[in-house]
């Protein structure tokens, strides 16, 4: 009898091990067939229901999965493994609680299981734990080396967290470990785009496209590195090529649209048109037609505050929060009640500053767009401002479902947003009526320039002198994005009609030498030579930054997309910046800037004039000395400056726009 049941157990080893090979061939029915026969003569193997388990799971039957797999620990609660793949169940239902906890149980019954680790990670990646998920990441290399899987997840949580160098090791060790892990490949090529060093990266981008041309993804990553080496036709063409893959690809809509709007290569009405793709791409029809026909009741009583709720990515430490926080500082509170939709996570100082000048912080990132639409809804708001539009983490989804009965694009995005449901842009008059007939919102003009600069009072004054070699040095600090061919012409006319002097950049990564040989190289061929350009090298810290503009006697705007935030440095550190004004909304910033900050006589309607205005200020050294012991103080008491100010233009706005809606209502 003894010897029968130990015959009987060998053969069903022996059986079971048939199942796990046939389980890792991909063979999964003729897994589960063995499986049964198992089962049919002992019903408490554990490792038979768990393997069935697996299998369903791999068929998609996550309900079946989740029994067997209970069933298996059921009968053997101890072991780990049976812990971790019902963790694994658990988190392809997106039951992000549950999983965390059977992962845990498993690192409990074996602290060093590093799949265990790994799958941690995973789950408190997916609910925006970036840094709890990188520890579990590290255990698990910890625990096993040799685990690809974990350097990649690793690199990814560390690219996100702009980390790149360290991010570009842990690729590398996944591909030594895994030489054709395609996603550690794809996300390398990624920190190196993400360090500048472009070519790098468009080259690994290409390589990959044989084996995965119909991958979407990857012509959105490699059309976004060619946009950032200012290679834009190609970029177009790879986000062309991604949306014509993914009809619904709404990062390379977005970024598609970003392009047209900052370099002005298409007529606005193909923009506008493309834009209104972007709504039909992130709503069904069904959608779009409930956000038309939603109502909103508004009751009123005695004491009543208007609401306003501003949704943004950009809560921290960006420009887009540079000219948001003054305002907030400045709004009737007894009128204006304030609700802050963060949709990212940000831990800047700045953000703790703007969460408390808020009377409601109310996070939407881990929220899908109707999600977010109704906690927005929930809170009653009667504005609904967004300041990201088609830039990085763009939502304008929640726009899109109707969540507020004003909505109103602001200050972050310079195009229209496309949206049926966007009622507003807020302008000034400085927008074309013709360039005005293309968006698809109403523009809402007020009467003085649209944004707030607030220079840093704790910064010094300029400690500027005249180069004692007579040289002239000309500079521009924007990101190299907008050094384009069409800024080149312009430049280099400039240099070449001031033989003295010279043109200053400032590098914004710690590799920039792709950026470097673009700029040389197409300023020689435009007859500057090399030897007149240098570039100051990446060092980290803003002070560091604004000290810098000590180099220049003059700083030259970028075209056609305009220096923003940059001109308002420069003017604040007392250099005189001149622009070339066009007459779309990005080449139109600068000149709006240097107008409201008293310094009009610096904006040129053409090229003649703009070299003219560089040449006369650059011949002028004593008109310059003068300049920079007083610029800050002009541009202190100038409408650039005055929050106030603003504030009770925009909340005349506000009011407006909201009775505007009342109105119609009616």
């Amino acid at each position: 009898m003894h010897t029968a049941v130990v015959d009987r157990k060998r053969s069903w080893q022996k059986l079971l091990a048939a199942a796990r090979a046939d389980y890792d061939a991909g063979r999964w029915e003729d897994t589960a067939a063995i499986c049964e026969r198992i089962l049919q003569e002992d019903r408490r193997s554990a490792d038979t229901l768990h393997l069935l388990g697996l299998v369903a799971l791999q068929l998609g039957n996550v309900e079946m999965a989740a029994r067997f797999v209970e069933q298996a620990i059921e009968i053997e609660p101890g072991c780990a493994v049976f812990w971790n793949s019902l963790g694994a169940v658990f988190l392809k239902q997106k039951n992000f609680e549950k999983a965390e906890l059977s992962f845990l149980a498993a690192l409990k019954r074996d602290a060093r299981y590093a799949d265990a680790h790994l799958n941690l990670g995973e789950v408190l990646e997916r609910q925006g734990r970036a840094e709890e998920a990188a520890d579990f990441f590290r255990r698990a290399i910890a625990c096993n080396p040799w685990l690809a899987k974990a350097h990649s997840n690793l690199g990814t949580m560390l690219a996100r967290a702009g980390r790149h160098c360290e991010a570009e090791a842990c690729f590398r060790q996944a591909l030594e470990l895994s030489p054709e892990d395609y996603h550690a490949r794809k996300q390398l090529a990624g920190v190196l785009n993400g360090q500048g060093r472009h070519r790098e990266a468009i080259a690994m981008f290409r390589s990959l496209l044989p084996e995965h041309a119909n991958d979407a993804e990857l012509h959105y990553v490699l059309a976004h590195a060619l946009h950032r080496g200012v290679e834009v036709a190609e970029a177009v063409t790879g986000y062309e090529r991604a949306l014509e893959i993914d009809p619904h690809y709404l990062a390379a809509y977005s970024n598609l649209l970003y392009i047209h709007a900052s370099t002005r290569d298409v007529a606005p009405g193909v923009e506008r048109e493309l834009a209104s793709g972007w709504e039909r791409a992130a709503l069904t029809a069904a959608e779009r037609e409930s956000a038309a026909g939603r109502k909103f009741a508004r009751a009123r009583c005695c004491g009543w505050r208007l609401r306003l709720g501003i949704v943004s990515a950009e809560f921290g430490e960006h420009a887009v929060a540079e000219f948001i926080e003054p305002v907030l500082e400045n709004l009737d509170r007894s009128r204006f009640h304030v609700s802050l939709f963060p949709t990212t996570k940000r831990g800047e100082a700045r953000t703790e500053r703007m969460r408390l000048l808020a009377d409601d912080w109310v996070p939407l990132e881990a929220l899908s767009d109707a999600e977010a639409a109704e906690q927005v809804r929930s809170k009653d708001i009667d504005v609904l401002i967004d300041t990201t539009g088609h830039t990085a983490n763009c939502r304008l989804g929640i726009c899109a479902h109707r969540a507020s009965p004003v909505q109103v694009s602001y200050i972050g995005y310079f195009g229209t947003t496309g949206l049926t449901e966007m009622d507003w842009v807020i302008s000034d008059g400085s927008l074309a009526e013709e360039q005005a007939a293309y968006f698809r919102e109403g523009v809402w003009r007020l009467g003085r320039f649209p944004a707030c600069y607030r220079g840093d009072a704790t910064l010094p004054e300029s400690r500027w002198v005249p180069d004692p070699q007579g040289t002239i040095w000309l500079g521009s600090f924007n990101r190299y994005m907008k050094v384009t061919d069409e800024t080149l012409d312009l430049w280099a006319s400039v240099l070449r009609a001031i033989p003295n002097a010279k043109l200053l950049l400032e590098d914004r990564h710690i590799d920039e030498r792709d950026a470097h040989a673009r700029i040389t190289s197409g300023l020689e061929q435009r007859g500057v030579v090399s030897e007149r350009v240098a570039f100051e090298p990446h060092v980290p810290g803003h002070l560091r930054h604004m000290q810098l503009y000590d180099r220049l006697d003059v700083a030259l705007d970028t075209v056609p997309y305009n220096s923003g935030t940059t001109a308002c440095d420069a003017l604040w550190m007392g250099v005189p910046v001149v622009a070339l004004e066009g007459k779309c909304v990005v080449s139109r910033m600068c000149g709006g800037f240097l107008r409201a900050a008293g310094f009009g006589e610096w904006v040129a309607q053409d090229r003649e004039g703009y070299a003219r205005i560089v040449r006369e200020l650059a011949t002028d050294v004593e008109m310059r000395k003068k300049v920079r012991g007083s610029q800050r103080a002009k541009m202190a008491r100038s409408e650039l400056c005055d929050a106030p100010g603003l504030a009770r233009e925009l909340e005349v706005a506000f009011e407006g726009m909201f009775n505007h809606w009342r109105e119609n209502q009616a």
